[in-house]
């Protein structure tokens, strides 16, 4: 409890300060600059911050939180790559999740779908500023209120908390699959060239465009931890395959909505909105989008996938209950009852495991004629347990 506690606080730190005027950050706007976003620190010292946070939640969460939730015993069964990953799930939960809150507070009121976003307090025209005029900005100068202030930190450190547990996640598990990979890639590609005032300093005037493009993609991002923790229950009920199919349907259907509304819908709109603005990089941002939703899109194929194992396994166990012939599992045969719990959701989807092939203790029993399994009683029975549990919700 002691070791959540810890890593909760850390992780929601950057939350905690910037919802708190004048607990860590000042609330003199005159002894801030523009652009150093109203902070006493460069955005590498945020980013180093965020980072080690997320190293020591990482730390305190594999050696004394994780292995509770599943057991000891059966901690130890998981192989280093498997731990890792139920790790990987549960931080990147957590800072997902106090991203969100920063950006319903603080930012997500001052998105302007005809502006952008900080449209008043635009950092790459305050650093052009100083760089031709040889003067400095405060924030007060700029006339910016503490909670225009207090937003454009929280956008700071949302961006930096996103970047971060990414890289850390790439690193933390190379044996990610292609799909996150390019996933995160373009996350930190996105973040760094939109963040940087230094890049396309010329261009200054349309960054409260790009920011509020960049608003969307970073919101739908954070809104994933439903996604995240949707996977992470799959994961949890690794006993039971038809509550596993269920997860994995609400996953797909809050990753599938996040698709739609924030990584293609909004910005594509606004993009074309403001397409004489910003000329020329608007189709580099609609292809991004397209590269972006590509991605999503087969992560959600993948799924679909994995949904189809698992009913099928469910059916096969009902079956053998029904026919009587269903044994009491040993310590090696639950998998092959219940659901599963593998390194990569790619190969699962791909390398279906059979009841039937898998348990031991029913080699000796004549295995029953089972109904057989088609697409469409898959489809309708889908149908029906989403529908089911669609009220209990996120």
């Amino acid at each position: 409890a002691a070791a959540l506690a810890v890593s909760t606080v850390l992780l929601f730190q950057p939350t905690i300060v910037v919802l708190i005027p004048g607990f860590i950050f000042t609330s003199d706007l005159s002894s801030v600059l523009l652009a150093y976003s109203c902070l006493h620190a460069d955005n590498q010292t945020v980013f180093v911050f965020c980072l080690l946070e997320v190293l020591v939640a990482c730390v305190l969460l594999q050696a004394h939180v994780i292995p509770e939730v599943f057991g000891w015993q059966r901690w130890k069964e998981f192989d280093s790559l498997k731990q890792r990953k139920l790790v990987g799930f549960v931080l990147k939960i957590l800072v997902r999740v106090a991203c969100v809150v920063q950006m319903v507070v603080l930012i997500a009121p001052r998105v302007d779908m005809t502006h952008g976003l900080f449209r008043d307090s635009n950092v790459k025209a305050a650093v052009a500023h100083q760089h031709y005029s040889l003067t400095a900005q405060t924030c007060a100068d700029a006339g910016m209120s503490l909670g225009d202030a207090q937003a454009l930190r929280a956008w700071t450190f949302v961006r930096n908390e996103m970047m971060a547990v990414m890289i850390w996640e790439l690193t933390f598990i190379p044996e990610l699959p292609s799909d996150a990979w390019l996933h995160h890639l373009f996350v930190i590609f996105g973040v760094t060239i939109g963040s940087d005032a230094l890049l396309l300093g010329s261009r200054a005037p349309t960054q409260p465009l790009i920011d509020g493009i960049a608003f969307f993609l970073v919101f739908g991002a954070a809104l994933a931890a439903f996604v995240e923790a949707a996977v992470l229950m799959y994961h949890v009920r690794w006993q039971d395959a038809a509550m596993q199919a269920r997860w994995m349907l609400w996953s797909m259907a809050a990753q599938g909505l996040l698709v739609l509304v924030f990584f293609v819908g909004l910005p594509a709109a606004f993009v074309l909105s403001h397409r004489a603005e910003l000329r020329w990089l608007t189709y580099g941002v609609l292809v991004l989008l397209v590269f972006l939703a590509a991605v999503e899109i087969h992560m959600i194929v993948i799924k679909w996938a994995i949904v189809k194992n698992a009913r099928r396994k469910a059916h096969e166990a009902a079956c053998l209950k029904r026919a009587g012939t269903l044994p009491d599992p040993g310590p090696d045969d639950a998998l092959a009852f219940g659901g599963s719990l593998t390194h990569d959701l790619v190969w699962e989807a791909h390398h279906p495991i059979s009841i039937k092939g898998t348990l031991s203790r029913a080699a000796s029993t004549p295995a029953p004629l089972l109904p057989a399994w088609n697409e469409a009683d898959s489809d309708s029975e889908g149908s029906e347990s989403s529908d089911g549990d669609a009220s209990d919700g996120f």
